[in-house]
């Protein structure tokens, strides 16, 4: 009898934990479906507002496009007024600009050479000079954009020249015995005894008498001809030099700045002889 009230009185107990901790949730489950009612209820009012205001934004973004399409035409009236005051149009402008960067494009292909290498091909950097110059001759090129484009070029072409030596040469260290035919003969050197002109004329400075040189003596070995040098081929003389320079009296320059080792005599030229061009 005892053991059958204890378990009733167990249930009992637990019966009424179980009503009490239910009892919330219940509650808590009713107040939070409520609270979403409203949060549905705010969120569908939100949905109507902006659906509503829909017409007006696209009404807005129509006015701002008709204006834009307005200024844009303004702008474009504006550049073609200017254009016609260079004397072109918009195409002209656009084969102008493409005509700039390939120049450009050109211009720095030169710049990722060696200098060895730059001074070998500066003929092209001329060039490209010669080109850039031409180009600055057309009112194109008083455009702003242009100006800036220009300036950015010459200022590679300036790095690119302050790159590039002004003669390229090895040096021989005169050995006992030597002689400038010998040395010219070297397969090091030329390869061709009759080239001794050219080390001797490159070497002006400390070879006074091409019959006398000393060991120790340093001469340099001309290995190309720089921007201020002409090497004399056979056939050549004073007139026919200055004439292929474009100045036909030139050649009296050449023969006062040349004339310790031309001579007396400006008829006598002999190949191989490393002329120093006045500038």
């Amino acid at each position: 009898m005892m053991k059958a009230f204890s378990k009733i009185l167990l249930v009992l107990s637990f019966g009424l934990l179980l009503t009490a901790l239910t009892g919330p949730v219940v509650a808590q489950e009713k107040m939070t479906m409520d609270e979403y009612r409203q949060q549905l209820a705010d969120w569908q009012k939100r949905e109507a507002d902006a659906k509503a205001e829909i017409p007006k934004v696209e009404a807005e973004i129509t006015a701002l496009k008709a204006e834009l399409a307005a200024l844009d035409e303004q702008l474009n009236k504006e550049w073609d007024d200017i254009y016609a005051m260079v004397g072109t149009d918009r195409a002209g402008v656009e084969a102008y600009r493409n005509e700039l960067k390939s120049l450009e494009a050109e211009v720095d292909g030169l710049m990722a050479l060696s200098p060895e290498e730059l001074f070998k091909r500066r003929a092209e950097l001329d060039a490209l000079q010669a080109r850039l110059d031409e180009m600055k001759k057309s009112k194109i090129g008083q455009l702003s954009e242009m100006q800036d484009t220009i300036a950015r070029i010459e200022g590679k072409m300036t790095q690119l020249r302050g790159r590039m030596p002004k003669a390229i040469y090895t040096e021989y260290n005169v050995q006992r015995g030597d002689y400038l035919w010998k040395i010219s003969g070297k397969q090091d050197i030329y390869g061709d005894p009759y080239q001794w002109m050219r080390i001797y004329s490159y070497n002006r400075d400390q070879i006074k008498d091409p019959d006398l040189i000393y060991p120790q003596q340093i001469f340099k070995i001309q290995r190309e001809v720089g921007p201020d040098e002409y090497l004399v081929a056979k056939g050549d003389f004073l007139g026919k030099i200055a004439k292929g320079m474009g100045d036909p009296a030139m050649w009296r320059r050449l023969y006062e700045a040349n004339k310790n080792i031309i001579g007396d005599d400006p008829s006598k030229l002999y190949p191989y002889t490393v002329l120093r061009i006045p500038r």
